[in-house]
């Protein structure tokens, strides 16, 4: 046989790999395969969900205590849920990767204090969620053991975030809250109809923040905490934040408003710019039509262009596309399920049709079996399995809410998973050392 060329090659070094999505599975695979010395190309139809999420990382938000032990117990007496897949490692070293990145573009990630325990945010409405890392902005309003009342601010007239609804919500959890709208200054379009990404670039500016904390403090007297709509700079919030603490006289978080999300937004141009930085390609906006499959391998993808189609070619593919709600897996009246770049094969409800997808009633504890159950079956590899039960593609690798065996809408570990599953895939293709 020929030598293989790479054979002295380190492990990752020069392998090309198209990463698929580029939702947070799909960003954060692409830069741990970039940092190990891959030649990367993200190609994607569109941003992911993290534009429409809070940007708070959730790794299991019902753990009362450490959270990595609860995943570890939990994982251990359920072998096909992915962080089992994963193993815990992949989630501690995956998070930790995650830190490391978002930190390199200014876009810190807080954990609380007593380190594997989970914080206490509120939503817009005043709900107490539970994950374990968020921005700075957010995290600043972690409500563990708050000691005092909690300012809500609102913007008269904006229609995204209302301080008011939120009251009873907190005070029913014991936290002591008023509220308040203020009239922020003239802005440049003249009108109060914005949208979040608006808003947040006047926060960019040092005369706009002054004018805000002039008409916040004398509110703010006795208060704790002081909680704005989370649209605090775009660019820069992390001085947004601390400029607005300074002149307020008290630490000032950010709450999560209407979509879209400025933390989402942030935290994926922060990504992809990483991305840039370090000669990957990042083309959104660009599907991915179908792969191309010979010998039990994806030779490449097509991807769509006007009137045409346009092929990629890589040693290694990650699958990052989503689940039901994102492209990854479609479905059709009849109760068809299908994955539409390989056609691999879908795990679906028991029973015929779609009656097996919905339980009777529409808030249900732990969701509706479509919404745990449908999605791709894998290997400890991250390989997708095929109908034998064996890997479907050698080179295939599938991470994120693609994966069936948990319920991102109910399950409250959406984020963990992603970044757990995306470092496994990147260990396995680039045959890394664990």
């Amino acid at each position: 046989m020929p030598e293989n060329p790479r054979a002295n090659i380190p492990p990752g070094a020069g392998t090309d790999v198209i990463v698929i999505g580029a939702g947070l599975a799909g960003l954060m695979a692409a830069a741990q395969a970039t940092q190990a010395g891959a030649r990367v190309r993200v190609i994607a139809n569109g941003w992911g969900q993290q534009i429409v999420s809070p940007g708070w990382i959730s790794v299991c938000d019902r753990a009362d205590d450490d959270v990595i032990a609860e995943v570890r117990g939990y994982a251990a007496i359920h072998p096909d849920h992915p962080y089992a897949l994963a193993e815990d490692d992949a989630m501690v070293r995956g998070i930790e990767a995650f830190r490391n990145v978002a930190q390199q573009n200014g876009q810190p990630y807080d954990m609380r204090d007593k380190d594997g325990h989970n914080l206490r945010l509120m939503t817009a409405l005043g709900a107490i969620q539970r994950p374990m890392l968020a921005p700075r902005g957010m995290a600043n309003g972690d409500l563990t053991g708050v000691g005092g009342p909690v300012l809500l601010v609102g913007f008269t007239g904006w229609r995204d975030f209302f301080p008011a609804l939120a009251i009873d919500n907190l005070r029913a959890a014991g936290v002591e809250a008023r509220a308040v709208c203020i009239d922020l200054p003239a802005n440049p379009s003249g009108t109060w109809d914005l949208w979040p990404g608006d808003v947040a670039r006047l926060f960019d500016g040092a005369d706009f923040r002054a004018a805000v904390s002039g008409r916040i403090k004398p509110h703010a007297k006795g208060a704790v905490k002081v909680g704005l709509p989370a649209v605090l700079g775009l660019e820069n919030p992390v001085e947004a934040l601390a400029d607005l603490s300074e002149q307020i006289g008290a630490p000032v978080f950010e709450i999560p408003t209407l979509p879209p999300s400025m933390a989402g937004v942030r935290l994926s141009n922060a990504l992809r710019r990483w991305l840039m930085r370090h000669r990957a390609r990042v083309q959104v906006g660009h599907p991915v039509v179908r792969g191309v499959v010979a010998n039990g391998r994806c030779t490449h993808v097509e991807v769509g262009a006007l009137g045409h189609t346009n092929p990629f070619y890589a040693d290694q593919f990650i699958l990052a596309t989503g689940g039901l709600y994102n492209g990854g897996i479609l479905s059709d009246e009849t109760g068809r399920l299908w994955e539409p770049l390989f056609d691999l094969p879908v795990a679906t409800p028991p029973g015929d049709g779609r009656e097996g997808w919905y339980g009777e009633r529409l808030l249900q504890e732990r969701g509706h079996p479509i919404h745990r159950l449908a999605g791709l079956r894998a290997n400890k590899q991250m390989q997708p399995l095929g109908q034998d039960g064996g890997p479907a593609l050698e080179n295939v690798y599938a991470v994120g809410h693609l994966l069936a065996g948990f319920n991102p809408l109910t399950d409250g570990c959406a984020e963990g998973i992603a970044l757990a599953t995306a470092y496994k895939a990147v260990q396995t293709a680039l045959q890394l050392d664990e």
